[in-house]
């Protein structure tokens, strides 16, 4: 999947295997996990710092 998304169009995949997601906006790719100490391998911004970017944007 490396064709843009219409704007306005977010696309989230992960899987059950974790709590990693990959998200899609556009052009834009980002990662989100949860911390370690959460259970999360780490591999991104956990939510709640995704949350506090987006409101800070």
């Amino acid at each position: 999947m490396s064709e843009t998304l219409e704007e306005g169009v977010v696309l989230v995949r992960g899987s059950a295997a974790g709590f990693a997601q990959e998200i899609r906006a556009g052009r834009h790719r980002l990662l989100a996990d949860e911390p370690i100490a959460a259970g999360g391998t780490d591999t991104g911004p956990g939510p709640y710092d995704l949350l506090l970017a987006a409101l800070g944007a």
